[in-house]
């Protein structure tokens, strides 16, 4: 034994008597030498030596008999195909590319975030709810936090509901595959095109019939809609994504009347209405509802930050006991220590205050971004502001074309998105504008004019 390696003394036995029975240097049901014996062969202690022939024995390669010692397992030796395994060297991890600034409309700006208020919220939580933290997690989310949600979006969104129809996830995708389990088999979702891909993959991926639906100066095309007449479709009526249409009431009201006379569902994506700038909020879709055709998907990820993981869906009440007897066994994906801490951010009042704080920084950015763009690209662009969350549409004059411009925004160690990220079918076209997807929220303040210049150099130069 090594007395100078950084394995304990009954570690190197082991390994050395695991090697050696996998290489058949003993046969099947051979004794194995004392404990007594094998220290003193070994010049190592009694004590290690029982540690190793435990481990051994708790692994199954040896077995004991009562009074008289132990003895090896029979082990059949392992099959191994050569051609099939796998070299790594054949493998190319991915890695992120390093940006040096970005145009991300994924990411928040937390610069501003109150880690020292968080942090205090979670340590009320592990001194007053560690019965909760101790036990399987509730399958809608705690109560408590599900109440102030119920009060937050009854003021701010306009939505009236029971705490009972909320749920708690760790993300809206994750939302919506449990609300994809309620539906009926052999069903049809119509999506936005452009919209949101994530959902569409996640259609894809649940083998899912989706039907895409092009826009129209209102949001989502109603006759696309009823052309298809599918059985649910998803809509971003308070800001489209990535487009930022907001829904008029005529076309929601169309859309509502729709639902109810075909007895479809609206599933309605409100993921950055928390900011509006220069008017009040827009009413969600289902501050409409009067027939329990909508559900509604929010989030936290806009307005705190991605990696909580914390979003909710409001499900109408003749789909609340079908979610919990479907779910009655299921441990929920989302953390209850961060959603207890979200709740006692809400109930204190702490997190509006921060919504406040981060609707003046981001409109701030917001207009100086769109000051430099002007400036820079004069009549070659247009910028398509809906005065909403965080992100606004871009159509320039370039003659590249939309695969051209990704690679020389990667060149330049810029983040960017064009339209094709989000189009059911990417265009090909080279002549005309081009639409890129312009968010704000990740660029600091003294960066924005040399992200600008960096845009400019990949687009026109």
């Amino acid at each position: 034994m090594q007395r100078d390696s950084n394995l304990y003394i009954y570690r190197q036995l082991y390994t050395q008597l695991k090697e050696d029975i996998l290489a058949f240097k003993y046969n099947s049901h051979e004794k194995l030498p004392s404990k007594r014996v094998m220290s003193k062969h070994k010049d190592i202690s009694i004590n290690s030596v029982k540690a190793a022939y435990e481990q051994l024995l708790a692994e199954g390669y040896i077995y004991t008999q009562e009074r008289k010692g132990y003895y090896i397992e029979p082990i059949d030796k392992l099959i191994i195909e050569n051609d099939k395994q796998p070299s790594l060297e054949t493998y190319h991890e991915h890695t992120a590319t390093e940006f040096e600034y970005s145009f991300s409309h994924m990411s928040t700006d937390i610069s501003e975030f109150p880690v020292d208020t968080w942090t205090k919220m979670m340590k009320q939580v592990f001194q007053n709810y560690d019965h909760y933290l101790s036990s399987i997690p509730e399958v809608k989310g705690p109560m408590e936090l599900r109440q102030s949600i119920a009060k937050l979006i009854s003021y701010q969104r306009g939505i009236h509901c029971h705490p009972e129809q909320i749920v708690i996830g760790s993300g809206t995708n994750a939302l919506l595959t449990k609300l994809i389990e309620l539906m009926t088999k052999n069903i049809t979702i119509a999506v936005e095109d452009p919209g949101y891909s994530r959902f569409r993959t996640l259609l894809e991926q649940t083998r899912i019939h989706m039907e895409p639906i092009a826009l129209d100066r209102k949001g989502i095309s109603l006759e696309g809609i009823k052309d298809i007449q599918p059985n649910a479709v998803i809509v971003t009526p308070s800001h489209q994504f990535p487009i930022g249409t907001i829904m008029p009431v005529s076309r929601r009201i169309d859309l509502l009347n729709w639902a109810s006379k075909t007895h479809s569902y609206i599933i309605e994506d409100d993921y950055d209405s928390e900011f509006k700038y220069e008017t009040d909020n827009i009413p969600s879709l289902f501050s409409f509802e009067k027939n329990e055709s909508v559900i509604y998907l929010g989030t936290f990820s806009k307005t705190l930050m991605p990696s909580i993981r914390m979003s909710y869906m409001i499900l109408p009440t003749k789909l609340v006991r079908q979610f919990e007897l479907q779910n009655q066994n299921t441990i929920p994906d989302y953390s209850m220590l961060n959603a207890l801490t979200l709740n006692l951010m809400i109930k204190e009042g702490h997190y509006e205050k921060y919504i406040k704080k981060m609707h003046q920084l981001y409109g701030k950015k917001r207009e100086n971004l769109i000051a430099h763009l002007s400036m820079a690209f004069g009549e070659h662009i247009q910028i398509k502001d809906t005065q909403a969350g965080l992100h606004f549409i871009i159509e320039v004059n370039s003659p590249y074309s939309y695969e051209e411009i990704e690679t020389r925004a990667k060149e330049q160690k810029l983040e960017l998105y064009t339209i094709n990220r989000f189009k059911v079918k990417a265009l090909q076209k080279n002549n005309g504008p081009k639409i890129l997807i312009i968010g704000f929220s990740k660029i600091e303040q003294n960066h924005i004019p040399e992200a600008v210049q960096r845009l400019k150099s990949v687009l026109i130069e």
